[in-house]
Order: C-alpha cells, then structure tokens, then sequence
C-alpha cells in the first residue's frame, strides 16, 4: 500500500512537470505565433505601400507622357506654320 501510494506521488509529480514543461512550450509557440503575425501584417503593410507608390508613379508618368505627346504636337503646328 505504502509503495503504490509512493508510486502515485512520483507519477503525479512526473506529470505536474510534463504540465509545467508543456505549458512553457505552449507559450513560446504563442510568442512565436504572435511575432509572425506582426511580421506577416508588415509586409502586408509595405506590400500595400508599395502598391499605392506604384500607382501613384504610373500616374505621373501617363501626365508626363502625355505632355510630351502636347509639346511634340505643339512643335509639329509651330514647324507647319514656319513651312506654310
């Protein structure tokens, strides 16, 4: 009796430290877990900054563009008068 009573005081104290071990474990993955979270939601962050640059410098390349075009077209009228 007084052996099995031991035994059950070792598994029991075999187990509160698996607990506390697991517990740990458990709370690293959930530090790691909320760490790639925030690194996932950065690059999602500059992913879209990098989207809206983008858009914004196509933009002025199509006004630039298009003012080339304008001052190319102006130059062609001002050389027609000079030949006409």
């Amino acid at each position: 009796m007084f052996s099995s009573c031991v035994w059950l005081l070792v598994q029991m104290h075999e187990l509160d430290k698996a607990r506390r071990l697991l517990e740990t474990q458990l709370a690293e993955q959930r530090a790691q877990i909320e760490e790639l979270e925030d690194e996932v939601q950065a690059s999602e962050d500059a992913k879209l900054r990098l989207e809206v640059n983008m858009q914004a410098m196509k933009a002025q390349l199509e006004r630039d563009l298009q003012t080339k075009d304008e001052q190319n077209e102006e130059g062609k009228r001002s050389l027609v008068r000079q030949v006409c």
